[in-house]
């Protein structure tokens, strides 16, 4: 059912309508800009913590750095490695190991033996040799040289297990430069977030104080209220409280710097401020999808697993006959009233151990069970690498992502600052929605340098869980045998 309006009723509401609208347009009031004193300080606000947050995100993914600086940086991680305590012990036990092959090795060789003895000696009357008894002091000396000829192969076992493990020291040693130089990277790039984020925290505190002092003037003259300067006040106090903090976070920063370093870090802000997220080359993504089986600990897991081998063959050969060559000459009679003779002997000797208490066959079973325990720790050594390498790619594909993420939000961040604060100047927008977006802007700049920072230091990660990090870093290693 339709209703008609009536010709004449309608007529009276075409003029009643706009003149209601031109009777509510002129009682609204007119709002009028702050002052030129007032609006010039609200226009400039921020502009500081916006230009540094600009910075960061015109870095992008953070390659702001020359290669002549990236070597640089690395001649120091070199450096620091290379001087590293943790470095120069497991140094020391290669060359341990090194010398426990020595050691293994000397059973092949002859072993030559000297024996000084006096006395005094009694002896009974022989019949069998037709000698009358003696009592008289007497003095000897004796060289004696064995040879091994064949011992079943327990000497080659021992030499086998002695060189499998001084691979393990090898390969530990290549580990722990690889680690000392991740933390090195670390520390430096530490430093880096830590200066970052107090320079960050210190604009904020500034901008905030502006607002501050802003607000104290808007409410001298009529255009705010006093707890609108208690809010911003309280926003100030808990912007020095930030800085505070970060100072606390630096001096951390620097106290690791130091250790791993062995020095203060460089004042230089040419490089101090430097965010290292190298892009791997072709050949290096090559290799990290073989690296799987390669890592460090996984070859020290080959190498325990070669060594306890060679236990087993030591441990078989032991409960076998050793067969010897053992020459001797002694010359007897030194002192005392009888003359001065030599005795001589050449021997083909065989030992063998018919009882110990089952003691053999214990070692070979020992050795056994530890070849088994080194073929389980090898299998959870290859899993654990394959688990760390997985995480490190997908940590370092997502924090790509991230920085993207991070550096949009920082810019709309900057553009939302300028336009609340161009309606604050003009008494449109109220002083929580410029608190507001002060504070997200704060938050988008804390937020691109970690993400920044921790991009950089995931894709050295890549390359420690795939066992290239000291190729990448030139450290000079020994070559793996």
């Amino acid at each position: 059912m339709r209703f008609l309006v009536p010709p004449v009723l309608a007529s009276l509401l075409v003029l009643w309508v706009p003149s209601a609208v031109v009777r509510a347009n002129e009682s609204r009031p007119v709002l009028e800009p702050l002052p030129p004193a007032v609006n010039s300080l609200l226009l400039n606000l921020g502009e500081g913590q916006i230009g540094l947050t600009q910075g960061l995100w015109l870095q992008g993914g953070g390659v702001n750095w020359q290669p002549d600086q990236l070597q640089t940086f690395l001649q120091s991680v070199r450096s620091a490695v290379s001087a590293h305590p943790d470095v120069r012990a497991a140094s020391a036990a290669r060359g341990a190991s090194r010398q426990a092959i020595r050691e293994a090795e000397a059973a092949r060789w002859p072993q030559v033996s000297a024996q000084l003895d006096n006395g005094r000696k009694s002896n009974d009357p022989s019949t069998l040799l037709n000698t009358p008894a003696r009592d008289h002091s007497s003095a000897a000396f004796t060289v004696t040289v064995r040879q091994l000829l064949y011992d079943f192969g327990a000497s080659g076992g021992v030499i086998a297990g002695s060189t499998a493990r001084d691979e393990q020291a090898m390969f530990r040693l290549h580990l722990t430069r690889s680690d000392v130089a991740l933390r090195a990277i670390q520390a430096f790039h530490e430093m880096v977030r830590t200066g970052r984020q107090l320079a960050l925290a210190r604009s904020n505190e500034q901008a905030r104080a502006a607002i501050v002092d802003l607000v104290k003037q808007r409410q001298v003259i009529g255009g705010g209220t006093l707890s609108d300067v208690v809010r911003a006040q309280s926003r100030l106090a808990e912007a020095a409280a930030i800085t505070a903090s970060a100072q606390q976070r630096l001096g951390v920063a620097k106290a690791v710097y130091r250790e791993v370093f062995n020095q203060a870090p460089s004042d230089d802000g040419a490089s101090a401020d430097l965010v290292f997220a190298v892009n791997l080359e072709d050949d290096f993504r090559l290799q990290l999808s073989q690296s799987g089986a390669e890592t460090w600990k996984v070859r020290m897991a080959l190498s325990a697993r070669q060594a306890a081998q060679a236990e087993v063959a030591a441990a078989q050969g032991r409960s076998l006959p050793a067969i010897n060559l053992e020459l001797s000459n002694s010359r007897r009679d030194l002192v005392g009233p009888g003359s001065p003779g030599t005795d001589r002997s050449v021997m083909l000797v065989a030992r063998q151990s018919l009882f110990g208490g089952w003691a053999d066959t214990a070692r070979i079973d020992q050795a056994v069970q530890k070849l088994r325990q080194a073929d389980e720790e090898l299998e959870s050594s290859r899993r654990e690498a394959t688990r760390v390498l997985d995480q490190a790619l997908m940590e370092s594909e997502s924090l790509t992502q991230i920085v993207q993420t991070r550096v949009a939000s920082a810019r709309l961040a900057a553009d939302s600052l300028r336009m609340v604060r161009e309606q604050y100047a003009y008494r449109r927008g109220t002083l929580l929605d410029l608190l507001t977006a002060q504070e997200s802007l704060y938050g988008a700049g804390r937020e691109l340098i970690d993400a920044q920072v921790d991009q950089a230091v995931a894709r050295f990660k890549v390359l420690h869980s795939a066992s290239l990090l000291n190729r990448f870093v030139s450290i000079d290693a020994e070559s793996a045998k």
